[in-house]
């Protein structure tokens, strides 16, 4: 059985993002039986903190020292997110742009996970290695206006590069990635961008 999670980053209804998802998901769900899908909302959930406490954990994993009590109750709140992602093999992030980078609730997801001994080690030989293998990312990119390489807004990209980079340092190199833009309802390219964005989820689908 293959087992994919959705991670929804827009707090919007009619995200753009979303709606492409969707068409993913569905398409694959029409043609596979043998497969669960879930979705991990960051608007709905509750993320901990990253206060001092996660952060004297995570520096007492590095230094491999004990957790106290405190470290070690902050810590668990971090390892249970861990272990809910690392029960998927695909994950679908649907992404919209915001200030040119990532929504501040999927910074704050990337924040708690991404952690020593759970996502990814780090040796003076080696450098960091990645944890989270086998797995597949399908990145659903939305954005008012576009970005892609050679616009005149590519240099404002934020949004891309970090997500993808993330990704590979935390072991997930197999990464198919759709840009949606413009979405912006003006926008006299919208609709071949939106046409375009739907008919890669569909066949992304067919592929996973």
């Amino acid at each position: 059985m293959t087992k994919i999670l959705h991670i929804v980053c827009s707090p919007r209804e009619n995200s753009q993002s979303g709606m492409v998802a969707r068409t993913l998901l569905d398409t694959y769900a029409a043609t596979h039986t043998d497969t669960r899908i879930d979705t991990l909302d960051l608007w709905q959930l509750q993320l901990p903190e990253m206060r001092e406490d996660v952060l004297n954990a995570k520096y007492a994993v590095f230094a491999r020292r004990e957790h106290t009590a405190e470290q070690a109750a902050a810590w668990e709140s971090v390892q249970r997110e861990v272990t809910r992602l690392l029960e998927y093999d695909v994950f679908v992030f649907s992404v919209p742009m915001w200030n040119w980078g990532l929504p501040y609730r999927l910074k704050h997801y990337i924040d708690v996970i991404t952690q020593p001994g759970l996502t990814f080690k780090w040796t003076p030989e080696r450098g960091y290695e990645g944890l989270v293998l086998g797995r597949r990312a399908v990145v659903i990119y939305a954005s008012s206006f576009d970005y892609s390489a050679g616009a005149p807004l590519a240099p404002f990209d934020h949004q891309k590069p970090y997500l993808e980079d993330w990704l590979r340092m935390i072991g997930v190199d197999a990464i198919d990635t759709i840009a949606y833009g413009p979405t912006h309802p003006d926008a006299p390219a919208m609709p071949a961008a939106r046409e375009d964005a739907l008919v890669r989820a569909a066949g992304i689908a067919r592929s996973i």
